[in-house]
């Protein structure tokens, strides 16, 4: 919370738009079908049994030190994403697509699923009570809109707040 105050008052703006920027991706929407789309992406697999790929580099069959970083790479780790593969053993997807033609590696496209609210069941909460501060602003307004006096109150909102007004002005 006082990080959203002080960027709230570095940037002046809203101190909700200042959390809103601190959740994951997709957290905003309530319909969550529309949150994060799955994406495609591309894994890599070795083809050949280890032993055969690791004599295939002792007998200097394969000499690209590219392929063999990623050759070496994938040896010690199962599945790995192509873009973390280029990555981590500093090659190329060059490179990568010609240990594919020639037979070592695999590479497999699969839908990832990136929505981490699709298959949760997320239960609605109760409202928290309101602090001594918010309570006797609400007295206050409560007070105005029962009397009649229509008036402007200058209020710092919070979503419990927000809550009871919506409350009562429906």
């Amino acid at each position: 919370m006082t990080l959203s105050k002080l960027m709230a008052n570095k940037y002046f703006c809203n101190i909700s738009d200042c959390i809103k920027l601190m959740l994951p991706p997709g957290t905003t929407s309530k319909n969550i079908d529309n949150r994060i789309k799955d994406k495609e992406m591309q894994f890599v697999y070795l083809k050949k049994d280890e032993e055969e790929v690791q004599e295939d580099i002792d007998e200097k069959k394969i000499k690209s030190e590219k392929q063999i970083r990623a050759l070496n790479f994938l040896m010690e780790n199962d599945e790995v994403l192509l873009s973390e593969l280029t990555v981590f053993a500093d090659t190329t997807s060059a490179v990568v697509k010609t240990l594919e033609k020639n037979g070592y590696v695999e590479i497999i496209k699969k839908e990832v699923n990136r929505n981490p609210f699709k298959n949760k069941n997320i239960a609605k909460t109760e409202n928290l009570p309101l602090t001594k501060e918010q309570q006797k602003a609400m007295n206050k307004i409560e007070g105005a809109i029962n009397d009649k006096i229509f008036k402007e109150f200058l209020i710092h909102r919070s979503n419990r707040f927000a809550e009871k007004l919506k409350y009562i002005f429906n």
